[in-house]
């Protein structure tokens, strides 16, 4: 106790000092008023310890003195510090002995107090860093798991009867426990099979994490959640702890959904293959049937008059196949330029309607068309919104029963232009019309699998917004119809453009003869070129491959040398730049004929000399303008 007393404060141990002193005292007054003063300045000597351990030595042998001053005064004769007795000066002597000896003993305890005091001391000073260093480190563990910005928490197991009954939420840091629609204070401590993140399920969260908590090992895992922004995905990384299970969740929505969008376009990838070899085989056994019968002898001209229309539509089939292809590449690279000019909304319509007049036309369907009250001119690319119309149209036939009917109806007011197609066919479930408009969409239910690639209503789509419109769907369910609207905005129209003054009419002069060398290494398409360009009266000469061209050429005087690319050996660009390079035919005119066509072959036929660029399957009427630029005729 004394050891306690000597590390109080000093204004403490002075105040107990003095007390304790004035006690002794009183208690040595009471003894003199009995004993005539004898003996009890002994008393004082009690205090002696007490006093030397609270203020040192020099105070001990100080109140050592004054007893023996009041001790001397109180021995016969009284008042007097002579002590004649012989018996007072032992008692004295005694006294002086004890009380020092009492405060050698304060002393010594003194310094233990002390020493025990510094010892106390660094003691609750290592224990105030220790907990400090505690929690500064929980401090910078915190911080580290908040900034982290992933949620993060701990699970104790709740064990009983031997198994893991539930998992109890030991620590989340704020990303985790804004995953709770209640407090971190009110989770922390709860059960997961009461409290957990909104659309968490309990038993997943128990069956992953509840072996972790038995056996160190790691688990990563997702979790579907069901929550109020719809289907999300988390994936789960949980660890081993000391008994707990330490787990971090994030939100993997994006990743799953761009997965599942992959898998999606997987799907559709092989689906359209498949659409694609289906649509190409579909011109091309026509095509196929009407060439082994053109074979057959004695062919009416009646006969040969079909052949060669059936010859026509199924490749003008297969060249739309390709252009919409080639369009949605340009599109989605964005290399389409819209060529707007001002064009009259009824001339639009009717290019629309005359090239889905031969499906109409082998349904039976009725076509209705409601023009606008008055003529209507807009700014447009006029070949891409008849090709939208077209689109339109034709989808319409195509999912239309025979003897159905279809409205082509054009409205304008001060907001837009609206473009409708509807009809009283098949329709389209509501559930299904936002994607219609997918690349490669194609409805699943059988009676909707009318062919196409797919490509056709978001290619529409695209061209439509190029024009700064949009395209809308809209139909009230199945076998009731559906309506595709064009809307244009009010700005795009104008003023109808002045009429060209006709110029007199002048009469079609023949057509010149020239001297013509076809390289192609197809055979097919070679001799039907040549037989083609004979039957324009023209002398042609066949070759099928670049070298055969070169040597030609050094016999044969030909003015228009129409040339493949794609040929083995000698490509066509090295035909061209040898024929450049010699003199006798660096005058003649070069056509290419080709099946490459973007705008990089345009400029390397360009930059070999070729005149003309055109892809396969090339318009005649065309060609023969371009044949006719020749110089040189027979």
């Amino acid at each position: 106790m004394i050891v306690r007393i000597a590390q109080y404060p000093l204004k403490q141990r002075l105040l107990l000092g003095i007390a304790s002193t004035a006690i002794i005292l009183l208690a040595q007054q009471a003894l003199t008023l009995f004993a005539h003063g004898r003996l009890t300045f002994l008393f004082l000597s009690a205090t002696l310890p007490l006093i030397t351990v609270l203020f040192g030595a020099w105070s001990g042998l100080l109140l050592l003195l004054s007893g023996m001053i009041f001790g001397a005064l109180w021995m016969q004769p009284v008042g007097s510090l002579a002590v004649p007795q012989r018996d007072d000066q032992i008692v004295l002597l005694a006294y002086v002995v004890v009380s020092a000896f009492l405060v050698a003993a304060g002393h010594q305890l003194a310094k233990v107090a002390q020493r025990a005091g510094r010892a106390e001391a660094a003691t609750q000073n290592a224990a105030d860093r220790l907990l400090q260093v505690e929690r500064d480190a929980r401090h910078r563990f915190d911080v580290a798991l908040n900034s982290a910005g992933v949620p993060f928490f701990i699970l104790t197991p709740v064990v009983r009867q031997g198994r893991i009954a539930e998992l109890r939420w030991d620590y989340l840091n704020e990303a985790a426990a804004q995953l709770f629609n209640q407090t971190a204070a009110v989770v922390i401590g709860s059960s997961t099979m009461y409290v957990r993140p909104t659309g968490w399920d309990a038993n997943v969260l128990l069956a992953r994490l509840a072996p972790l908590a038995e056996r160190p090992g790691r688990e990563a895992f997702d979790v579907r959640v069901q929550g109020a922004n719809g289907e999300q995905w988390f994936q789960v990384v949980a660890a081993s702890l000391g008994g707990s299970v330490v787990a971090w969740c994030g939100d993997v929505t994006p990743r799953v959904r761009a997965e599942q969008a992959l898998s999606e376009a997987d799907r559709r990838k092989d689906e359209f293959l498949a659409t694609l070899a289906h649509e190409l085989r579909n011109p091309l056994a026509p095509i196929r049937q009407v060439a082994e019968i053109l074979e057959q002898p004695g062919l009416s001209e009646d006969r040969r008059a079909w052949c060669i229309n059936v010859l026509r539509r199924q490749s003008a089939a297969m060249a739309l196949l390709l252009d919409d292809l080639l369009d949605v590449s340009r599109i989605t690279r964005g290399a389409l330029k819209l060529r707007k000019e001002a064009v009259a909304l009824r001339e639009v319509v009717e290019e629309a309607i005359e090239v889905a007049r031969p499906i109409l036309v082998g349904k039976a369907q009725e076509l209705v068309v409601k023009p606008p009250t008055r003529p209507l001119h807009i700014e447009a690319d006029r070949l891409r919104l008849a090709q939208v119309l077209a689109n339109l149209l034709m989808n319409a036939a195509k999912y239309t029963p025979p003897g159905g009917r279809i409205e082509l109806t054009a409205t304008a007011d001060e907001h837009e232009i609206v473009l409708s197609v509807a009809d009283n066919g098949i329709g389209i479930e509501p559930d299904k019309l936002s994607a219609i408009f997918a690349m490669f969409s194609q409805l699943n239910s059988d009676q909707h699998r009318q062919g196409g690639l797919g490509i056709g209503l978001a290619l529409s789509r695209s061209l439509i917004e190029l024009h700064g419109g949009r395209l809308t769907a809209s139909s009230t369910g199945r076998n009731r119809g559906s309506c595709f609207s064009v809307h244009l905005p009010a700005s795009s129209r104008v003023f109808p453009p002045p009429a060209p003054t006709r110029p007199a009419t002048a009469s079609r002069s023949p057509v010149q003869k020239h001297r013509i060398l076809v390289v192609d290494d197809n055979v097919d398409a070679a001799d039907a070129m040549t037989a083609f360009l004979e039957m324009e009266g023209h002398e042609v000469r066949t070759v099928y491959s670049g070298e055969e061209a070169v040597d030609l050429l050094a016999i044969y005087n030909a003015n228009v040398i129409l040339l493949d690319l794609g040929l083995p050996g000698m490509s066509g660009i090295d035909v061209a730049r040898r024929v450049r390079a010699t003199p006798s035919t660096n005058d003649v005119t070069l056509i290419a004929i080709t099946g490459w066509g973007q705008p990089q072959d345009r400029a390397s036929t360009a930059e070999a000399g070729f005149d003309f660029h055109f892809t396969k399957p090339v318009d005649v009427q065309q060609l023969s303008q371009a044949i006719e630029t020749a110089g040189t005729v027979l």
